[in-house]
């Protein structure tokens, strides 16, 4: 009898290789299937995060832009109402009639804000991120627009200029890594935030007139908290910084960020082509009201005695201080320092002619005094004042006794040569060295008392003047030196560095020459001519 057995297992094993066979097919389709669903994933997840910097990218650039062209979009001629440039909008906090637009004061002052990116405001779409969800943004309160300037108290009074900084800290993923905010000087001034899809015990129920970007304005149901840091919170006091993280996405933290510097904000203004102008008119015009003080003495004519300066260390400890311009007095016996604001003691004792039936104190820089100057020239000083230094010659200090015009045998030189009466120098932008690191710190009161951490040379060196017979330096300006310096000579005449000539000359006249114009238009329709020194 045959073995069926035998004959039969040549077909069963055809059977199981071929099942073997169709099992590898299968499962090299279903991992083909697997591979293209993860690379669409992969792709879809990309594109995401494509469209998430993107949105986070043209929001910062739109927040430099608001800050750049603050000065033109906000002048308001009109009602004599003017700023400098560098202020970033209120957040979109819900509180404004339409979605999108900036709240029109938020906080206190100098307190960090929150809340969504205010898109309209800044002449955009509304801005969302991959997931669809709109931008959030936090501002500096050294940096918001509103409420925001000097004032006459050292609480509240912030100055607007290049030393500005703002109040966060930006962290890496490690939560110990700083991305900005190793130093003041490097604070971010503002942080712009996506927020990513909704996580779990996060509400984004929709509020009221939200149909552009949906959901809510409580921070927390968007931003999540990492190492620590929860970037749902800023801090509610004033002059306090708060702490952001740029954490790795996980199941309990999604958000991605971007942050906006002082630096981003200054080296953009900086380009502008009027900027410059602006802050040497500014500088010219002080120079004019110091020497205008030397022409309304008591005794007349040759009594051309000029203030003292300003202590360069101001009383008070905190940095408020520097914004306040009744901070800046005269002290007596002080030949060099910063420029004075209120010079109660060199009036008493050149009994100059300043206004003083309009208030109890002499101010030189204001509309009571013969050096009126307009509220565009006002607001321009305000924020940039602690930036103006001053020296003056030992004959022509108020307590002299040899105060005749022309009469120089103890006088200030510029560059060795010449008799001047005094110098008025503006320090300009703090210098760096080549590694980009700054090396005239301005950020805390202890820095500002340092007249080294602005003027550079011989016009640091000669502090504090004592023989009243200083040697001041004019240079074009490089890596090294960017001193802006305007003397004003034995006769009172006022002189700037010509570029043409590397010597002083004698400063051009202008279509309409201030000081005391109080037409702020036909000033700056001129301010190119007034600025320059060809």
């Amino acid at each position: 009898m045959r073995n069926t057995a035998s004959q039969d297992l040549p077909a069963r094993q055809c059977g199981i290789a071929l099942l073997i066979l169709l099992a590898i097919i299968s499962m090299a389709i279903i991992f083909a299937l697997v591979a293209g669903l993860n690379k669409n994933a992969g792709e879809l997840a990309r594109a995401r995060d494509q469209k998430t910097y993107a949105a986070l990218a043209q929001a910062k650039a739109a927040l430099i832009a608001y800050a750049v062209t603050y000065k033109d979009t906000h002048d308001n001629p009109a009602s004599s109402t003017y700023y400098v440039p560098g202020y970033l909008p209120c957040p979109d906090s819900g509180t404004s009639t339409s979605e999108g637009v900036a709240a029109s004061t938020c906080g206190s002052s100098l307190v960090s804000v929150m809340g969504r990116l205010p898109w309209k405001t800044l002449g955009l779409d509304a801005l969302k991120d991959g997931s669809g969800e709109c931008l959030w943004y936090a501002v500096s309160g050294t940096y918001k627009n509103s409420p925001n300037a000097v004032s006459g108290s050292t609480t509240n009074s912030n100055m607007m200029n290049w030393d500005t900084n703002g109040q966060f800290d930006v962290m890496d993923a490690d939560g110990t890594s700083f991305l900005a905010g190793s130093t003041s000087d490097t604070n971010a001034v503002a942080v712009i935030f996506a927020p990513g899809a909704v996580l779990s015990g996060q509400s984004r129920t929709p509020a009221t007139g939200t149909a552009n970007c949906g959901g809510n304005y409580t921070a927390a149901a968007y931003l999540e908290t990492a190492n620590g840091i929860n970037n749902s919170v800023v801090s509610g006091t004033a002059n306090a910084s708060s702490t952001f993280i740029a954490g790795t996405a996980s199941d309990t933290f999604n958000d991605k960020l971007v942050y906006i510097t002082r630096a981003d904000i200054w080296n953009a203004i900086e380009k502008r082509s009027d900027f410059n102008n602006y802050l040497r008119g500014m500088t010219r015009l002080a120079a004019e009201c110091v020497a205008q003080y030397g022409q309304n003495n008591w005794n007349g004519s040759w009594d051309v005695r000029l203030p003292w300066a300003s202590n360069v260390s101001l009383s008070g400890t905190s940095v408020p201080t520097y914004a306040v311009d009744a901070r800046y007095n005269d002290a007596s016996g002080v030949l060099a320092g910063r420029l004075a604001y209120r010079v109660d003691n060199s009036a008493s004792a050149t009994s100059n002619v300043l206004p003083w039936w309009y208030n109890s104190n002499s101010y030189i820089f204001n509309n009571n005094s013969y050096c009126s100057y307009s509220a565009d020239q006002q607001v321009w000083y305000d924020n940039w004042k602690d930036q103006l230094f001053y020296a003056v010659a030992k004959n022509f200090q108020p307590s002299t006794s040899s105060w005749n015009i022309g009469n120089c045998p103890t006088c200030l030189t510029i560059n060795g040569s010449g008799n001047y009466a005094a110098v008025v120098i503006f320090a300009s932008d703090k210098l760096t060295n080549a590694a980009g690191q700054v090396t005239q710190p301005r950020s805390l009161a202890t820095d500002k008392g340092s007249i080294a951490n602005y003027l550079e040379g011989r016009n640091s060196t000669n502090y504090p003047n004592s023989g009243g017979n200083g040697n001041y330096q004019a240079a074009t300006t490089s890596t090294t030196f960017n001193d802006i310096v305007y003397g004003i000579d034995s006769t009172l005449t006022v002189k700037c560095l010509s570029t043409g000539t590397g010597t002083m000359r004698t400063v051009p006249g202008a279509t309409v020459a201030p000081p005391g114009t109080g037409i702020s238009g036909a000033y700056y329709t001129d301010l190119a001519n007034y600025a320059s020194c060809p």
